[in-house]
């Protein structure tokens, strides 16, 4: 795959997301959309299909997903499918410039992450258990669920991080607050401790170190977030019973947010929205079964017309997944413009052996060849290697397809045949 073929891919993904999120996050303001449930549903759902969009584009006979270690070879390998990008973003035209630049942002951003992590661990480290009152200390023995909860100077507001060893890092002036508003925060944090939301958070940050540069992305995330923290919301008052006391504490915490974040800050430290949460708390919400099934039969229909639309009008490049083009047919041939002949071994020459190599290649639109592979030995390793280093040389007039360039896989036949000299 040549570096344009990759521009082109990731042009057309991208327009396809900013299709189908554009119709997306605006279906729920157009139905007022406010039941925490169903809106962390659908965010979550949304997101699953622009990660599913190249897969549901595969067309049966186009893919290269079956067999895909048989298609993808060693010089012709991972390495020989990775040469034609590496090639080209050492020649630093504009398009290399522009995947640099997406490349580093991608790591920027994953480095970001796994500072966060560090962070998070040597916070713990230096945080001092909390003094729950025995009221709320209790809150885990009802629920079921057990965690670590310290008091760390770092934090502005709970953090809760960590699988198997849960841990929720409380600010210090958590002990400032009323037994029933701790009660309300400690039962919220325990909440995300048994739905996993720790998973779920990790999982969504990858996707925005992979897809950081999409603005969509970033907003389709935040409107994520804040369901996900209004469905827990919602959860902590029908526990608790205690919604005039949780409001407090999330005013609270709210006041205590707004401070300067500190460096190294990391994602999950971050509990915003906490308006939109409040106004939520602050009125009652339901919706009927029957308009339940109406709006998301709606929504699949809405979204997969869109989804059709996005990929009719930004079709991904077949080139980056499907196999390349056989020569038959209104597929042109191509014409070689530079093809020397092997050389010879002299190993081979020794030992006066001579032999047929048939080499299959592919040769993409650029008429690079970019993967070589022996369909046929000679029966030695010495000619197929030579066999296989002069063709990977060779350069072509691409082949053609109703005028355009094309990537073909293409078939060639070498002779190694001794001069009567070096027979004798």
């Amino acid at each position: 795959m040549s570096i344009e073929t990759l521009a082109a891919w990731l042009t057309a993904y991208s327009l396809q997301i900013a299709l189908l999120l554009a119709v997306g996050l605006l279906l729920p303001a157009l139905v007022r959309l406010r039941l925490p449930r169903l809106g962390l549903a659908y965010w979550q759902g949304l997101l699953l299909v622009i990660l599913l969009l190249p897969l549901l584009q595969l067309r049966p006979g186009a893919a290269r997903i079956a067999g895909f270690a048989d298609e993808i070879w060693i010089n012709g390998g991972w390495l020989g499918q990775a040469a034609p990008v590496l090639h080209g973003l050492m020649d630093r035209s504009p398009l290399s410039w522009i995947l640099l630049v997406l490349a580093a942002g991608f790591l920027g951003r994953l480095a970001w992450l796994l500072l966060g992590l560090t962070a998070l661990r040597a916070w713990r480290r230096t945080a001092v258990p909390a003094e729950l009152p025995p009221a709320v200390a209790a809150v885990q023995e009802q629920m079921g669920v057990r965690a670590r909860f310290l008091v760390s100077d770092r934090v502005t507001g709970p953090v809760t991080f960590g699988w198997r060893d849960a841990t929720v890092l409380l600010p210090p002036d958590f002990q400032a607050l009323p037994a029933a508003a701790q009660r309300a925060v400690v039962c919220h944090e325990l909440l995300h401790v048994r739905r996993r939301d720790w998973l779920f958070s990790l999982f969504e940050e990858t996707v925005r170190c992979l897809l950081w540069f999409h603005p969509a992305v970033w907003l389709l995330l935040s409107r994520l977030g804040l369901s996900r923290e209004q469905v827990v919301d919602a959860e902590v008052v029908r526990l608790t019973g205690a919604r005039r006391s949780y409001l407090e504490a999330l005013r609270a915490i709210a006041l205590q947010s707004r401070r300067a974040a500190l460096p190294g800050l990391p994602f999950f430290h971050h509990r915003g929205h906490l308006r939109e949460r409040v106004a939520q708390l602050s009125k009652e919400v339901s919706m009927s079964r029957p308009r339940i099934v109406t709006v998301v039969t709606a929504f699949a229909a809405v979204l997969a017309l869109t989804a059709f639309l996005g990929a009719s009008s930004f079709p991904l490049l077949s080139s980056a997944w499907a196999k390349p083009m056989k020569v038959a047919g209104d597929v042109q041939r191509p014409t070689a413009l530079s093809n020397p002949g092997p050389i010879y071994p002299e190993s081979a020459k020794a030992d006066k052996a001579e032999g047929k190599v048939v080499v299959d290649c592919i040769i993409d639109e650029q008429g690079r060849v970019t993967q070589t592979k022996v369909s046929t030995s000679s029966g030695r390793e010495d000619l197929d290697k030579s066999a296989r280093d002069t063709v990977s040389t060779w350069s072509f007039k691409p082949a053609t397809l109703k005028g355009k360039p094309v990537e073909v896989s293409y078939t060639i036949t070498l002779n190694f045949k001794l001069d009567k000299k070096d027979k004798k």
